[in-house]
C-alpha cells in the first residue's frame, strides 16, 4: 500500500472533524482485534458514532469475533456490485464496521490508483457520518500498517509480556519513527499478571526508544490476563465486564470524551485502605 494514499490528515484546505485511531501490534496474538472491538463499543456508548475498519485488506477477521457474516464487503464494492454504504455493517447503536473480506487476493495487492480511490471514498463517507474511525491494522511492519498508523491522530500499540511481543512492539515503533517520522505513540500492555508487570514492560520499551529513537511513548495502562474472555471469544461474544472496566479506564487517558467507569463499593474501599497504608 502506498503510504501517501492513506495520509488523510495531511490533505490541505479541509478541516478535520472525524478522529482516526489505529490499533497496531508488532506480532499477532496479543489481543489487538479484541481491544479494537471493545474500544469501539466503549467510545460508542459515550455518545460518539464509531466506524471500525478492518485494515487487513483481504484477510478480515473482525466479523468472526463478532459472530457476524456480512453479505457484502469491500471486495463487492471494488467490483462495482454495491455502494460503500452497503458494506457498512451495524453492530449496535453508534457502532458499525466494514469487513474487507477473507481470502480475497485482489484486495491484498490493489493497484495504487484503485487504493487511492477507496481511501478518498472512505474518508468522504466517514467524515459525513462518524466521530471516530478505528483501524484494526495487520500485525507487524506490513506497509498497510505503517501507512494506517502514521496517518492516524492516535496511534495505539498493543503488546503482551512475552519477550517476542515486546521486541516486536519496539521494532514497529522504531520503523514508524525512522521511516514515517512518527513521534508520539500510546502503549497498552495486555495479558499481564499485575499492574506492576505492565509498568515494567512499558518502562523497558520507553528506555530503549529513548536511547535509539526519537519516539515518545506514553503509557495508557495494562489489562490483566482474563481466562473468561477466552470463552467469550470462542462463543463469538467478545464483550466481558471486567475487560470493559479496565479498557474504559485506559481510554479516559485519551481525548475521546470517555467517562470513567464508576468504581464499585469494594474498589472504592480498597482504594481508601491503600491510602492509609
Amino acid at each position: 500500500m502506498e503510504t501517501q494514499a492513506l495520509h488523510l490528515l495531511k490533505m490541505e484546505g479541509k478541516e478535520r472533524r472525524t478522529g482516526y485511531l489505529s490499533i497496531a501490534s508488532g506480532k499477532g496474538g496479543v489481543g489487538k482485534t479484541l481491544i479494537t472491538v471493545n474500544m469501539g463499543r466503549i467510545i460508542g456508548k459515550n455518545g460518539n458514532k464509531v466506524l471500525i475498519v478492518d485494515g487487513d485488506l483481504g484477510l478480515s477477521n473482525i466479523h468472526l469475533m463478532l459472530g457476524i457474516t456480512p453479505s457484502k464487503n469491500l471486495y463487492h464494492y471494488f467490483m462495482g456490485e454495491v455502494s460503500l454504504e452497503e458494506v457498512v455493517v451495524p453492530i449496535e447503536e453508534n457502532l458499525s464496521f466494514i469487513s474487507s473480506g477473507s481470502g480475497v487476493r485482489e484486495l491484498v495487492s490493489l493497484p495504487p490508483t484503485q487504493l487511492k480511490n477507496l481511501i478518498y471514498r472512505l474518508q468522504e463517507y466517514a467524515e459525513r457520518n462518524y466521530h471516530w474511525v478505528l483501524f484494526d491494522t495487520p500485525p507487524g511492519i506490513h506497509s498497510d500498517t505503517l501507512a494506517l498508523v502514521s496517518s492516524s491522530h492516535i496511534p495505539v500499540i498493543v503488546t503482551t509480556p512475552e519477550p517476542t511481543a515486546i521486541a516486536d512492539a519496539y521494532g514497529l515503533i522504531k520503523v514508524l519513527n525512522q521511516e514515517e517520522t512518527l513521534k508520539e505513540f500510546y502503549l497498552i500492555v495486555n495479558k499481564v499478571q499485575s499492574s506492576e508487570e505492565g509498568k515494567r514492560i512499558f518502562e523497558s520499551i520507553r528506555v530503549v526508544c529513548e536511547k535509539f529513537t526519537s519516539a515518545e511513548v506514553q503509557y495508557l495502562g495494562s489489562i490483566r490476563y482474563n481466562p473468561k474472555i477466552i470463552r467469550q471469544i470462542v462463543n463469538q461474544n467478545p464483550f466481558e465486564e471486567g475487560f470493559t472496566k479496565e479498557l474504559t479506564h485506559i481510554l479516559t487517558k485519551l481525548p475521546l470524551n470517555i467517562k470513567p467507569h464508576p468504581a464499585g463499593f469494594w474498589e472504592r474501599l480498597l482504594t481508601k485502605l491503600r491510602r492509609r497504608s
